[in-house]
């Protein structure tokens, strides 16, 4: 972005340098028809100075326009940082993550069937987080979920999205990624975020997180993605926690399955689970 940026500031002084030049032609034309040529050494003198004139006044005009326009981008560019990234830890926010999952699977939409490409949605969830708010403070829940989205961050590619759904939930759009490749990369999540420790030194507490994931190709929505990526992650809640459940978005006549399970089942599996089972 920062190169495309300066590719733009340059792009934009030269056409401010060719305004310049070609408003400096057209006084030197308006002046040799005014004064019948330029015979005269009165004549020549005047359009010097004029000329000198005008362009020691407009370069300081292009300097300040060059140099405004790169502070608005800088500006703009903060606005566009804080509109999109979660204020506490700096991944997106849930509408960015949202909005760039929905491009990025649309973009897999308007490719052919056969050029499809495989993407994974994981949900992940920080096991017992409200005991440690409650034990240990808000300012050290705010330290784990500071450490698991940097080790998020840092443990995915470049081009995958991560971003904070709310509260202690995050979402990984896994890009390219078949469900055995997304169960590797998960697992491997899993255990980095067990070896955090957040707390002060006598009161050190282990973290760890649930995920849940569905792995697809081609266009779905968004909102069923979540859904089904939702109930994989109660059933990881269920089964003990700092677990990994993913599954397969599958197709068949009746309707959308996951892993040969309706995905209305695994909705209501979901919700009994979060009856049984708190966060």
């Amino acid at each position: 972005m920062r190169q495309t940026s300066i590719d733009d500031l340059v792009r934009f002084s030269m056409e401010l340098l060719g305004l310049t030049l070609t408003m400096g032609a057209i006084m030197v034309i308006a002046a040799f028809y005014a004064f019948d040529g330029f015979g005269l050494p009165a004549t020549r003198s005047t359009l010097l100075f004029c000329l000198f004139a005008f362009f020691g006044c407009a370069l300081p005009l292009q300097i300040y326009a060059a140099a405004r326009i790169a502070g608005l981008r800088r500006q703009n560019e903060r606005l566009h940082h804080a509109a999109t990234r979660d204020g506490l830890t700096q991944v997106l926010n849930r509408t960015a993550f949202k909005r760039a999952a929905e491009a990025e699977i649309g973009a897999t939409g308007r490719r052919r069937a056969r050029d499809a490409v495989h993407h994974t949605l994981l949900i992940l969830d920080a096991d017992h987080f409200k005991k440690i708010n409650d034990r240990l403070g808000h300012h050290v829940g705010d330290e784990a979920l500071t450490a698991i989205a940097a080790t998020l961050r840092r443990s995915v590619r470049q081009d995958d999205l991560v971003g904070r759904l709310g509260g202690e939930e995050f979402a990984i759009l896994l890009k390219d990624a078949r469900l055995e490749e997304a169960r590797i990369v998960a697992e491997r999540l899993r255990r980095a975020i067990e070896r955090l420790e957040v707390g002060p030194a006598d009161r050190r507490t282990r973290l760890s997180v649930s995920a849940g994931g569905v792995a697809f190709r081609g266009p779905v929505a968004f909102q069923a993605l979540y859904k089904m990526a939702d109930a994989n992650l109660y059933q990881a809640k269920r089964t003990g926690r700092n677990r990994v459940e993913l599954t397969r978005l599958g197709a068949l006549a009746r309707g959308a399955t996951i892993e040969g399970k309706p995905v209305e089942r695994r909705l209501r599996e979901a919700k009994d689970a979060r009856r049984i089972t708190a966060r």
